[in-house]
């Protein structure tokens, strides 16, 4: 079947993600704010693409259940897609792709997203054009994959491939920053993946190891009680604050200050 992958709403998410993390990487800010900024006005939360989005997620993420309830995943899945009008997913889509063709350039779409077999797949079961016959196929083979232990859906070697260059390309690129250091930017630069939640509780766990270093290192370093006390305000203070750059560049220093006490 003819396949148009940019009518692929999680397609076009996956996309901008990778747009962001490779503008990143290329300290590309104007190009990751740009992306940035079309990920916001077009997946915001409860918005047409983002309840999209959803329905495909709710089947790639499903792994290890039983057929039973990967039957009534993907039945509540179908049933998500097919209560939004599809002329104004049409529609928002359209919005999107003229964006990224604008302000971003047509090579954007030509991205390696790793998962992208996943999504055609469950976009062509979604589609109403699909054949009964080919739309039985999909099903099966999805519902294989949502039972099977599996963390990944029909990622081609190739796949692999391109993800371990890229994580080595991360490793040199920040090679002389500490682990913890490398681990809580990895996970800011993938934020929007999880609306951020994967880098909230990174940030709280680091900023909770932090201020048990700090406490036990207080009364051994007298001469530096006045430092040790306002770092540990200041992380107290990120426990009800919205994580951004700034925070994010303060709690980094704060861990080599935390690696140099250690």
């Amino acid at each position: 079947m003819k396949y148009n992958k940019k009518r692929n709403t999680a397609f076009l998410y996956e996309t901008l993600i990778l747009e962001v993390t490779k503008a990143a990487l290329n300290k590309d800010e104007e190009r990751k704010n740009i992306a940035m900024d079309i990920l916001k006005e077009n997946f915001a939360k409860n918005s047409i693409l983002d309840e999209e989005l959803d329905a495909y997620r709710s089947i790639l993420e499903t792994k290890g259940v039983t057929k039973e309830w990967a039957n009534m995943i993907l039945r509540e899945a179908q049933r998500t897609y097919l209560s939004l009008h599809p002329g104004h997913v049409f529609q928002n889509q359209t919005h999107v792709i003229n964006r990224v063709n604008k302000e971003l350039g047509k090579d954007t779409f030509s991205n390696f997203t790793p998962n992208y077999k996943s999504l055609a797949t469950i976009g062509q079961l979604f589609s109403v054009k699909t054949p009964v016959k080919t739309r039985v196929i999909l099903e099966s083979n999805i519902i294989e994959e949502m039972t099977s232990q599996e963390e990944t859906m029909n990622v081609e070697p190739v796949d692999n491939l391109v993800l371990k260059v890229f994580v080595e390309k991360f490793n040199e690129k920040y090679d002389t920053l500490l682990e913890e250091q490398k681990d809580l930017l990895f996970k800011y630069i993938f934020s929007f993946a999880d609306d951020g939640m994967g880098l909230k509780v990174a940030i709280n766990e680091e900023i909770s190891r932090m201020k048990q270093i700090i406490i036990e290192n207080k009364t051994s370093v007298p001469e530096l009680s006045d430092k040790f006390e306002s770092l540990g305000l200041m992380l107290e203070s990120f426990s009800t604050k919205n994580i951004d750059d700034n925070m994010l560049f303060k709690v980094l220093k704060t861990q080599e200050f935390c690696k140099e006490l250690v």
